[in-house]
């Protein structure tokens, strides 16, 4: 097979994605966009929509895990990062140490900045907690681990099969891993314009402008230091350790902060 042929496979995606979506779409990194703005608009409704929408977040959360097994042949699993190799105790060491340092960032800088006003991040993430309001309904070791416990495991895991795993290893096909990068950050960053950013009450949606963009941005780059962890470790477990510890990190600073 000649090198212009292999060069047509990786980008058409043969090899990488099932029968059935090779036939359809063809273009690896375009069906990988399509999901994430399906699954963004679920995420979105979920948040932002009426309460009954709720329980569609962990139906998209549930549909980020399942993207590669719909998706994906075996080869392409492999491809994204998910297989045993790279998983040494070192690596999942420092991307652990890389997680909370990123959560342990994000958190400073929007204290340094906004202190305890609305267009804190920090703020955003308290208030979307209840903590006000489930304070002394229950000992704050359960209402801790209520919390904390899914937001471990739920979106790291999601998350990072669609962003650093789907999206990731899809434009890398069809770019190259730096493209791929910057388009994984945005997504990443902008699909949690729903944690702080945009919001809505019984007046009707806000923004916050310049946070909510900043927040993007350091979304973006807690994203790129996911994305150094899958690319050194060559596995996508590294990446969901570094995402877990995070989530982990930032909510147990905000409950140290604002319950002591």
């Amino acid at each position: 097979m000649n090198d212009q042929r292999v060069e047509s496979l990786s980008r058409t995606g043969a090899s990488f994605l099932r029968p059935f979506w090779n036939r359809t779409v063809r273009a690896p990194w375009l069906l990988s966009l399509l999901v994430l703005l399906i699954l963004a608009a679920a995420r979105f409704y979920a948040t932002l929509g009426p309460p009954a929408a709720r329980p569609l977040f962990l139906l998209q959360c549930l549909a980020m895990w399942a993207v590669p097994f719909l998706f994906l042949t075996r080869q392409g699993r492999c491809e994204i990062g998910l297989r045993t190799q790279g998983n040494s105790a070192a690596a999942i060491a420092w991307s652990a140490l890389a997680g909370a340092g990123s959560a342990l960032a994000v958190f400073a800088l929007g204290m340094a900045l906004y202190g305890e006003s609305p267009d804190n991040w920090c703020v955003s993430i308290r208030d979307s907690f209840q903590l006000n309001q489930l304070r002394g309904s229950m000992p704050i070791a359960e209402l801790f681990a209520m919390i904390a416990l899914p937001a471990m495991i739920l979106t790291p895991v999601g998350e990072e099969i669609l962003f650093r795993g789907f999206i990731q290893q899809a434009f890398s096909r069809r770019w190259n891993a730096t493209v791929a990068t910057v388009v994984n950050g945005l997504g990443f960053g902008l699909i949690h314009l729903h944690v702080h950013g945009i919001w809505r009450d019984g007046a009707g949606f806000h923004v916050h402008v310049v946070s909510g963009a900043l927040m993007v941005v350091l979304m973006a780059a807690t994203s790129y230091v996911f994305t150094q962890c899958r690319q050194r470790s060559g596995s996508l477990w590294t990446a969901m350790v570094a995402h877990s510890i995070c989530n982990l990190v930032m909510i147990a600073t905000i409950f140290f902060h604002y319950l002591n």
